[in-house]
């Protein structure tokens, strides 16, 4: 019998008397087998969504498993020893979800601020243009593809119109396309004379969208220039790059 289906069939109360006295005393003499025994006992359902939901399980693993069915069944001896295995579990677990919380990654980050700051398109000084518009008022109305065909035709019929190359590109991250949102900001942070240009910001965005292989370390690197030329979304390539 595989050894998960052996622990199981202990917990359901499929063995008789003289099995579940077998399987205690392995616990109590083999200490890699009661490991696997707390492996099992954390990852049960219940358990595993007690810890995810309380960062302070760690001090809260013995009520817990003083409330599941079988604990009353086992020996003292044998319950202290699997709480103690659990409990160190419980450590790990709860550290690693704070870390992970408090320390997003990338992608995560770039996630948050897409939807945060680009759920719709403002309207611009340029933005009476109708093709424009329409696009905007498509993006706005989550029509992302009808949104693209508009911005892409200003851009073909204008190619230094800075807000249609913006907007399609921010309409690609929406469509988690970031190969074709990064070509659109390279264009945009190549322009010249624009009283602002978000394009170095944006393809650090669409960057850590798209978190390939070094793309982290290359949108580090934008927010660096992008601080240090004082480029739009410094604030924000202020913050961001403490925590790539």
């Amino acid at each position: 019998m595989e050894t998960i289906e052996y622990i199981d069939s202990y917990f359901q109360q499929t063995m008789n008397e003289d099995e579940r006295r077998v399987f205690e005393k392995k616990c109590e003499e083999d200490n890699a087998f009661a490991q696997e025994v707390a492996i099992y006992i954390m990852t049960r359902e219940s358990l595993r969504e007690e810890l995810l939901q309380q960062k302070q399980a760690a001090w809260r693993i013995k009520n817990i498993i003083d409330e599941l069915p079988f604990i009353p069944t086992l020996k003292k001896s044998l319950a202290n020893r699997w709480i103690t295995y659990v409990a160190a579990a419980c450590l790990v677990l709860a550290a690693s979800v704070y870390f992970f919380e408090t320390n997003p990654s990338p992608k995560k980050l770039a996630e948050n601020y897409i939807k945060t700051n680009y759920s719709n398109l403002s309207l611009t000084m340029d933005a009476s243009r109708d093709s424009l518009q329409l696009g905007i008022d498509a993006y706005n109305n989550k029509e992302y593809d009808k949104a693209l065909r508009l911005f892409n035709g200003i851009e073909k019929n204008d190619t230094q119109n800075s807000d249609a190359k913006k907007y399609a590109g921010i309409t690609y991250m929406q469509k988690e396309e970031y190969d074709s949102a990064l070509l659109q900001f390279d264009a945009l942070s190549k322009m010249k004379g624009l009283f602002s240009n978000s394009g170095d910001f944006l393809k650090a965005v669409a960057l850590m969208g798209r978190n390939k292989p070094g793309d982290r370390d290359k949108a580090k690197m934008l927010l660096q220039k992008v601080l240090s030329q004082k480029e739009e979304g410094s604030d924000k390539a202020e913050e961001w790059e403490k925590k790539l």
